[in-house]
């Protein structure tokens, strides 16, 4: 455990608003007391972090990710899955609602946080809860939002399955519009029956092909309806294609309320990378084309994508261990999202300033929590990582995984960079 104060030095801090190189932070209390650059230490007993020359950067929030709890812990359990998030550098989460049960009542609600709060405040983070759109994710009745709202439920979804009626989603939109919560989509019109995107894997194994339409549908669909409220908050859920991305600018031009993110996984891999033996790389969306993941990162570097996040989303080897056609969707996240971005940083595709926005002050002004996270500055909550961004590109093993799921993508993939220290309101983990 750390003091109550402390300094962390010689590090460059990394915020959204620039870069402030060769500098000392000190902290007290838990927050930041001042950023110096030539600063003299003179206390006989002060408690001092060399930071090497590394970067000091705001931990990141994941607002999209499968805990699994309750009901799952074959899949995950709230120790591994909030050991992945503070190992990949993340301070807070939004869970999805597809539990057992699912989070569609108050009741259900409170069974979760009564199971992973208590871990949470072991390691100093923090833990939102979305509930569903509809009751058993079935798209037949809806919740009451109200009451969720009421109870602290701030963002609402049916994630992995996209709520296809047109009269329900309309009256998503009414809901959101007069509660001001916000509704994430996961955008796909099923009946397409397929598991990949077209591209070498697809045509090896004699699949169908996944078409981009029916992700880019159902946001033209929600686009049209959401014009018709323009108090609602609405929010694209892990956006795979380039014909997505067209509509989502568009509707951002015209000052629609829309804002929209993508994983890590698409950003890195595309349906020509897929291993015909690896069902890892089954995922909801699919990986689609070079061109779709070229457009993604260009997406995410000029604000039409507002952020990442990683749709963790863990499984039991029996679940996945069983062939495209048949294992389920998803792969983990949280350990290698970091490493993603700091290696499009390396490669002159992100900034060192649109990295610290995407990972960690998008999601947290989406959450209205950036007045608690997302920078590095005086007054603010000390929510940081010391991370390494020169690393060497080291493969990914499953040593550096925690959660309970090894269904990552990116296991035997080289990324660089490290994650050396976790500063929360806990205490400083280090890996």
């Amino acid at each position: 455990m750390l003091p109550v104060d402390f300094y962390v030095t010689n590090v460059d801090v990394w915020n959204a608003s620039g870069v402030q190189e060769k500098v000392t932070v000190r902290v007290v209390s838990g927050h930041v007391d001042w950023i110096r650059a030539n600063a003299v230490i003179d206390e006989d007993d002060a408690v001092v972090i060399d930071g090497a020359g590394k970067a000091l950067l705001p931990a990141g929030i994941d607002l999209q990710v499968h805990l699994r709890v309750p009901g799952q812990t074959h899949k995950e359990t709230a120790e591994t899955g909030l050991r992945a998030a503070l190992r990949g550098g993340y301070a807070a989460m939004l869970l999805m609602p597809n539990t057992k049960p699912t989070i569609d009542s108050v009741e259900a609600y409170r069974l979760g946080k009564s199971l992973v709060d208590p871990v949470a405040q072991k390691y100093g983070l923090e833990v939102w809860w979305t509930a569903a759109f509809s009751e058993g994710l079935l798209g037949e009745r809806l919740v009451d939002f109200e009451a969720l709202n009421r109870a602290g439920v701030w963002a609402f979804t049916d994630d992995g399955v996209g709520l296809e009626s047109d009269d329900l989603m309309d009256k998503v939109f009414a809901e959101s519009a007069r509660l001001g919560f916000v509704a994430l989509q996961h955008c796909e019109f099923r009946g397409h029956g397929a598991a990949l995107a077209a591209g070498p894997a697809q045509r090896s194994l004699g699949l169908k092909a996944y078409p981009p339409e029916a992700e880019a549908d159902m946001i033209a669909r929600d686009i049209k309806l959401l014009s018709r409220h323009p108090g609602a908050r609405y929010h694209v859920l892990h956006v795979s294609s380039e014909l997505s991305l067209k509509l989502i600018a568009e509707a951002k031009a015209a000052g629609l309320p829309i804002t929209a993110e993508v994983t890590p996984h698409h950003l890195w891999f595309s349906s020509e990378d897929i291993d015909v033996a690896n069902t890892s790389y089954k995922m909801n969306p699919p990986l689609r084309s070079g061109l779709d993941r070229s457009a993604l990162r260009r997406a995410l570097a000029d604000g039409t994508l507002d952020f990442v996040s990683t749709d963790h989303a863990p499984h039991e080897i029996a679940a996945k261990n069983i062939g495209f056609e048949s294992a389920a969707f998803g792969t983990t996240g949280m350990e290698t999202s970091l490493r993603v971005l700091l290696a499009l940083v390396r490669d002159g595709e992100l900034s060192r300033e649109r990295l610290v926005e995407v990972f960690s002050v998008a999601p947290a002004r989406l959450a209205k929590k950036d007045k608690e996270f997302g920078v590095i500055a005086p007054g603010a909550p000390f929510r940081a990582l010391l991370v390494d961004p020169a690393a060497p590109e080291l493969e990914i093993e499953e040593k550096d995984l925690e959660s309970l799921s090894k269904n990552n993508v990116f296991l035997g993939e080289g990324l660089p960079g490290k994650v050396e220290t976790h500063f929360t309101p806990a205490g400083a983990f280090r890996f």
